[in-house]
């Protein structure tokens, strides 16, 4: 089953789309399920319920360390601070995956669940530090779109065999997963594109 764990809706600050309608597309495209992971926000990740279907709820945190995807909470993470992240994470019954490492910095977290090896956003360049790094330090791998707008969903995958949350949870962290993506060599150029112009229409906030 392919899921896409990396996914923004209208409750991020740079997101567009409905959570529904993403769930619905995504379903209709083949998968089983994703992980809204908003910035520094859970609200989107509630209340979608679709038959097979399986709904993450997540956050993405900026941290010291890194942007971090907190997936499988309940509630939203506190801490800004890597490590402590990590930990409260874990205290709240998630997992905690390093998001596209390399496009802004190095990595910077002690220990972490899992590595996102392919970024729907990344350049291949990017992607392919990542899979080094996640091999280096022989970590689970994740893949997913980093999806704003809907012509982004589903363009970077992870496969694994889960029905619900905690089936996916345990995939990831026993390294049961295979990563993948349908981009073409613009995607990430006119995703680039279109992020730099929300930066500007939005009066250069930052998220």
């Amino acid at each position: 089953m392919k899921f896409d764990l990396h996914i923004h809706t209208k409750y991020s600050l740079d997101g567009k789309e409905e959570p529904r309608k993403i769930a619905k597309f995504l379903k209709k495209s083949g998968y089983g399920g994703i992980a809204i992971t908003d910035h520094d926000t859970i609200k989107g990740a509630f209340g979608i319920d679709i038959e097979d279907f399986v709904v993450i709820p997540g956050e993405e945190i900026k941290t010291n360390g890194g942007h971090i995807l907190a997936i499988g909470i309940e509630e939203e993470i506190e801490s800004r601070n890597a490590d402590e992240a990590i930990d409260e994470i874990h205290s709240k019954g998630g997992i905690a995956i390093i998001a596209h490492p390399f496009r802004y910095s190095k990595p910077g977290v002690a220990t972490i669940d899992a590595v996102e090896v392919i970024n729907g956003r990344n350049f291949p360049m990017q992607n392919k530090r990542a899979m080094e790094y996640a091999k280096r330090r022989r970590l689970p791998m994740t893949a997913g779109s980093d999806a704003h707008f809907m012509w982004e969903m589903g363009r970077a995958y992870t496969i694994m065999e889960a029905h619900d949350i905690d089936e996916a949870l345990q995939a990831i962290i026993k390294g049961e997963t295979r990563v993948g993506s349908n981009m073409t060599f613009w995607h990430p150029i006119k995703s680039t594109v279109f992020s730099s112009l929300d930066f500007i229409r939005r009066g250069f906030k930052r998220v």
